[in-house]
């Protein structure tokens, strides 16, 4: 009587372990999908911080040319 119960222990004790193996790969593979999904969520956020940066900068330069400082060499801005 004595093996059965030690047999239904380890049997029980071989699930438990199996289970709690499960629910570890679970939230493994839940993590590796949220941080995909957040380095997108980044990126986007950045790529549309960059179109919004890129427009004000246009408006702010709207009226302006660019031409070669002939002292510095460099492009300026020179009202238009």
């Amino acid at each position: 009587m004595m093996d059965y119960q030690i047999w239904k222990q380890r049997y029980e004790e071989m699930l438990h372990e199996v289970e709690f193996n499960r629910r570890a790969k679970a939230l493994r593979a839940a993590g590796k999908r949220r941080a995909g999904r957040r380095a997108a969520l980044v990126w986007e956020k950045k790529r549309h911080a960059w179109r919004l940066l890129k427009l004000l900068r246009a408006l702010r330069n709207a009226g302006y040319e660019r031409r070669r400082c002939h002292l510095c060499e460099m492009e300026v801005l020179f009202p238009g």
